[in-house]
């Protein structure tokens, strides 16, 4: 049985040889708890790549947004199942309680609460949020560090929110559960 650091490293591969995850992606995939069927929606899906590698292992409902139409156009053309939109991360075009998880594998491109409050509501109870942090990176002003991130992540409502390791990447990690389940 292969690891997951072992299965990203044949992505490449299984993909033609020209495709790889970059540290933030392999972040977001070492730490994501999935299970076969699971909705999930990538915040920063780019070309694909990081649905693609999942959905291989997975089996999983994509969903992803993308930072312009014609990106969301050949991402769907490419994963001809997934459902993916051109968006902002703080305005997410899904209902609430649609998702297992939630990947950011990218900065995120707004006002940080409101984009996590945003996730938040669209994340089924149970549901998971793995944002992946540069190890290795100078914050632009008005950037949050990382314990800001967590601390504004538990005020929105996730819960066990960690930081984890992976690679040249590190992953925030959160879990939105019942109220009555503190």
């Amino acid at each position: 049985m292969l690891t997951k650091t072992q299965t990203v490293a044949r992505l490449p591969l299984a993909l033609g040889g020209n495709v790889r995850l970059n540290a933030q992606m392999r972040a977001c995939a070492a730490w994501a708890t999935l299970e076969e069927h699971d909705k999930i929606l990538d915040l920063a899906c780019g070309s694909g790549v990081l649905l693609t590698h999942l959905n291989d292992r997975y089996r999983l409902t994509m969903c992803g947004m993308c930072d312009s139409p014609e990106q969301a156009r050949q991402v769907r053309e490419l994963l001809d199942d997934s459902d993916i939109m051109f968006g902002r991360m703080d305005d997410i075009p899904w209902r609430n309680d649609t998702f297992d998880a939630l990947l950011l594998p990218a900065a995120m491109r707004g006002e940080p609460r409101r984009i996590l409050e945003e996730a938040y509501r669209v994340l089924r109870i149970g549901g998971q949020m793995v944002i992946a942090i540069p190890m290795f990176s100078m914050r632009g002003e008005g950037e949050m560090g990382k314990r800001e991130m967590m601390r504004v992540m538990q005020e929105v409502g996730f819960k066990e929110v960690s930081y984890r390791i992976s690679g040249f990447a590190g992953a925030i990690v959160g879990w939105k559960k019942a109220e009555n389940n503190l």
